[in-house]
């Protein structure tokens, strides 16, 4: 990963001691991706001395979805969760940016979607969390941008368009559910109660 990203420095006739600033993706995601990803840009922040800003990964994918979308349009974020759930949130189009109207959260596919109904207007729903809903977001009032779609998929770009937008929260994670380590731990300790 890392000489990957001094090949694109030099890609682009720039320097690592060029860097001005880390942005990296907090989530929701997985335990161990999350702490991966975050711990290697702390630690590049702090080596090079420059600060770390993270950003919401929902967010930054919203931000790729809406693309284009008129102001008003409902926009949800979907990211594969396992354990039959998505990451997912909603976020009201508005002219230069997004409002939160549904919090990050692990749901449910199904009742991703009735919540989403309940809002009473059309929702451009993406992210590959779409093949995981198991066809709930195929009918109205669900639209998506077409499968194969750039839109479908978080990109650094977007991450650093939202903490310049005046986007950018605490480089920590934001897991939305317990780890599996803690889910296994519990169920054990329940099964080994009763």
């Amino acid at each position: 990963m890392l000489e990957a990203a001094h090949g694109l420095l030099a890609a682009c006739g720039l320097a690592v001691a060029d860097i001005e600033g880390i942005v990296v993706g907090v989530g929701p995601g997985g335990f161990t991706g999350l702490r991966i990803g975050l711990a290697t840009a702390l630690g590049l922040g702090q080596a090079l001395r420059v600060p770390v800003t993270g950003a919401s990964s929902l967010e930054a994918l919203a931000l790729g979805i809406a693309d284009g979308a008129p102001a008003g349009t409902l926009v949800a974020p979907v990211l594969d969760a396992r354990r039959r759930e998505l990451f997912a949130a909603a976020y009201r189009v508005r002219e230069g940016g997004l409002d939160e109207v549904v919090a990050p959260v692990a749901i449910a596919p199904a009742d991703l979607a009735a919540a989403l109904r309940a809002h009473g207007t059309p929702v451009l729903v993406g992210g590959d969390g779409l093949a995981a809903a198991g066809g709930v977001f195929d009918a109205a009032p669900f639209t998506s941008p077409p499968p194969g779609s750039p839109r479908h998929r978080v990109g650094a770009a977007a991450l650093a368009r939202r903490v310049a937008q005046g986007g950018g929260v605490p480089a920590r994670p934001v897991y939305a559910r317990l780890p599996d380590a803690e889910v296994n731990r519990r169920a054990a300790l329940a099964a080994a109660g009763s």
